[in-house]
């Protein structure tokens, strides 16, 4: 399967951006349980999760896949504290969404727990919101888009 069967195969309607690092695309609404389900299915490589909070609340989550030596990109958003968890598909997806719990008390629906991987134990989820850094001062998926193609 190829990048593009990919998008028809989530029902995504936006086509892919292609950028010198990887393949990108915005998909707001996506089933992130059937992306993962289809990407195992394909043999594709899970790479990771960036979250960052998202302008006008809500999460930005960037999940970065291998497919046949291409990198795929798939961009979607929550509008609260909630997502749907992939570890039960990509055991990888384990730390990093524990991750995304310690630094922005991102809660992910269907997992047992979440144990602190960063927090000692005691402290509550949320790091960078009571510390102010939320990251927005570094988001991957904005790099080419700043970078105009050369040193100056």
């Amino acid at each position: 399967m190829d990048a593009n069967e990919v998008l028809v195969e989530l029902a995504v309607a936006a086509v892919w951006e292609i950028r010198r690092d990887a393949l990108w695309v915005e998909a707001p609404g996506l089933d992130v349980s059937a992306m993962a389900r289809l990407m195992r299915g394909i043999e594709a490589r899970w790479v990771t999760l960036t979250v960052t909070p998202a302008s006008g609340g809500g999460f930005r989550l960037i999940y970065h896949w291998d497919l046949e030596g291409k990198l795929l990109n798939i961009v979607t958003f929550s509008t609260g504290p909630r997502v749907t968890s992939v570890a039960d598909i990509w055991p990888a997806a384990e730390w990093v969404e524990r991750e995304a719990r310690d630094y922005y008390a991102l809660e992910f629906e269907g997992r047992h727990d979440t144990p602190a991987l960063m927090l000692r134990p005691g402290d509550e989820p949320g790091l960078f919101s009571r510390t102010h850094d939320l990251g927005r001062d570094a988001d991957p998926a904005d790099a080419d888009r700043n970078d105009a193609g050369g040193e100056s």
